[in-house]
């Protein structure tokens, strides 16, 4: 009986021992809040501007050197403080007579216990009693691969910039592209403007960057949206070799590849006859087979079954693979399209499809 008792008790403390803590309430998944934001005069100095942030909780600076921008750029840097719930920005001793700023604090911000970043904030003031307002967006995108390109600079410059003092002067304006590729220009006074777009940390240009151009002046009174591409300007038109190219001409047809005909298939492509036209079949971001025509039909075979995004190239220069663009000379790269949806090759079957570039 007494080795029954014992047996219980301990049987009692084990479980006792064993305690669960409580579980916590839902993870925090929201980025912080704004609550007000305000500009307060220093009276000491008249050119000096702090520009005051409360937020919901306690927040911390996020990759702050990599996002955070002021359009027209100044010369002197801005400081910052962070304290608590609050963020302070200070601009002193260089802000332009009758100008209209904007101050971009996208991804700039972040919670302090989950890490949760605020993607949208920024801040428009002005020198006059009046704010410049005009606007244009745009979107930027590899010249190749069409992939949009994010965080990357793009800047307005004065129309009587000369092309080589670009990169050795301010920009008139500038903005970021966001994580879609899209730049928004929201303070533009009504003027003309060269348009130049760079993939690197600053505004001067570097060899390990790519770099993008519209080939006229946009009119901010007119121009509402600009799609860009970059490039690496200096990229060598390496060899195709790597790739299986097929190429057909108007008098003769050689084919490359030996393939057992039941486990290939084809397209027949729909569309209008360019003069020297590329295709090109892409599985796991490299290229499966290449087509080089001259002259329709399209028709692409001894395709191996699978799945593809099928990639569009106009040939301009007829060397039967992609040529970039030219900063110097003002060339842009060969257009590229992508057909919309994924394409599937079954074995012994044609598929035909209908493709307007455009």
């Amino acid at each position: 009986m007494k080795i029954i008792i014992k047996t219980v008790i301990l049987l009692l403390l084990a479980s006792c021992a064993n305690m669960v803590p409580p579980t916590g309430g839902k993870k925090d998944i929201d980025p912080p809040k704004l609550i007000a934001k305000r500009a307060i005069e220093d009276m000491k100095n008249v050119n000096a501007k702090t520009i005051e942030f409360e937020f919901n909780e306690y927040i911390q600076t996020n990759k702050w050197n990599e996002f955070f921008y002021i359009s027209p750029p100044i010369e002197n840097k801005i400081q910052k403080k962070i304290k608590a719930k609050n963020l302070s920005i200070t601009i002193e001793d260089s802000l332009a007579n009758n100008t209209t700023y904007y101050l971009s604090l996208n991804s700039c911000i972040k919670d302090i216990n989950e890490g949760n970043i605020l993607d949208t904030l920024s801040y428009i003031f002005s020198t006059s009693d009046s704010f410049n307002n005009l606007r244009v967006s745009g979107e930027l995108k590899d010249a190749n691969t069409l992939k949009v390109i994010e965080n990357a600079w793009v800047m307005l410059f004065d129309k009587q910039t000369h092309d080589s003092l670009i990169f050795k002067t301010r920009p008139s304006y500038i903005a970021k592209t966001n994580k879609d590729g899209f730049f928004h220009f929201q303070n533009l006074n009504n003027d003309v403007f060269s348009i130049v777009a760079l993939t690197g940390f600053d505004f001067i240009y570097n060899e390990s960057e790519k770099i993008g151009f519209f080939d006229t002046t946009i009119n901010t009174g007119m121009d509402s949206f600009v799609s860009l591409v970059v490039f690496d300007p200096i990229l060598k038109n390496n060899s195709t070799s790597s790739d299986t190219l097929i190429r057909f001409s108007d008098s003769i047809k050689s084919d490359t590849i030996e393939m057992k005909k039941n486990l290939t298939g084809s397209i027949i492509l729909n569309m209008k006859q360019y003069p020297s036209i590329i295709f090109q079949l892409i599985q796991n971001e490299k290229i499966s087979h290449s087509f080089s025509f001259n002259s329709t039909p399209f028709i692409l075979n001894k395709i191996t079954a699978g799945s593809y995004m099928l990639k569009c190239i106009l040939d301009k220069n007829g060397d039967g693979k992609w040529t970039p663009g030219n900063w110097e000379e003002k060339i842009q790269p060969e257009k590229v399209f992508i057909y919309p949806q994924e394409i599937t090759i079954r074995s012994n079957w044609d598929l035909e499809l209908d493709w307007d570039l455009k």
